[in-house]
């Protein structure tokens, strides 16, 4: 039995979904009905993650991307709408489900077998899909991503464009930016918060440790099957290995074939 957070705020639609859930062939445990952007970042940080998440967008309080702006989400979500547009296209690029209303049976039942085909992906891959999300929905509705920072050094702060940096990376739960001319600056933000500011056309999430700028990435070489390792220049001090699916997602990105 799996664990269902439902996020929707129309009464009908949640009762309907609720409906289909009892029907389908896969036995669950509802943990909470949720109605707005507010009650439900609130649930998401006071308890244990649920096994699934269906998320309308458009919320009465804002649209439910604004959930993940405030809460690392791990957990799979199968996305609820009633508009074919361009969130659609970013919901497939990162393999995240979704289901058009008026919902069915049938699509239902296919968006869950979807999901049980999803384990055992990691909880990292899941989160690093639902970040991924929302960079292209922000790039759909044409967000300014961040040009430039003002980073320190000792008692200097120096101005950096974005495409100066190689890489940002976590060691130790302290985040930096390294540059191409080697140096690495502290900074404040969380790795998660940058790769919502960063453009993913230039920046790709290689794993929980690093957002790399494309133009670092100076080889990549099979590791494991399916799995990449990558060399970056400025060096990295450790290996840099890649999931099967992070290393798929890097193909396609770097042009392959």
């Amino acid at each position: 039995m799996y664990s269902v957070l439902i996020i929707e705020d129309e009464v009908s639609a949640r009762n309907h979904l609720d409906k289909l859930l009892r029907a389908s062939e896969y036995p669950y445990k509802l943990l909470a009905s949720l109605a707005t952007v507010g009650e439900s970042i609130t649930w998401l940080q006071e308890h244990e993650p649920p096994d699934l998440i269906f998320m309308d967008i458009h919320l009465s309080d804002g649209v439910s991307f604004d959930i993940l702006a405030e809460v690392s989400v791990s957990t799979p979500i199968i996305y609820v709408t009633a508009y074919d547009q361009y969130a659609i296209r970013a919901f497939k690029t990162t393999g995240i489900d979704y289901l058009l209303k008026p919902i069915t049976q049938e699509d239902l039942n296919e968006a869950l077998r979807r999901f049980q085909s999803l384990q055992p992906s990691s909880d990292e891959e899941i989160l690093l899909k639902n970040l991924e999300a929302l960079s292209l929905l922000q790039q759909e509705q044409k967000t300014p991503y961040r040009q430039r920072f003002l980073l320190k050094t000792g008692t200097q702060m120096v101005p950096v464009k974005s495409v100066d940096i190689a890489y940002f990376y976590r060691k130790d739960d302290v985040v930096f930016a390294r540059v191409f001319d080697g140096k690495s600056y502290l900074l404040d933000n969380p790795l998660n918060q940058l790769q919502k500011v960063m453009d993913p056309a230039c920046f790709f999430r290689i794993n929980r440790q690093l957002l790399v700028n494309l133009d670092a990435i100076v080889q990549a070489s099979p590791y494991k099957p399916g799995q990449l390792t990558v060399k970056l220049s400025p060096d990295y001090h450790e290996s840099v290995h890649l999931s099967q699916e992070r290393s798929s997602r890097l193909k396609a990105v770097l042009g392959e074939g």
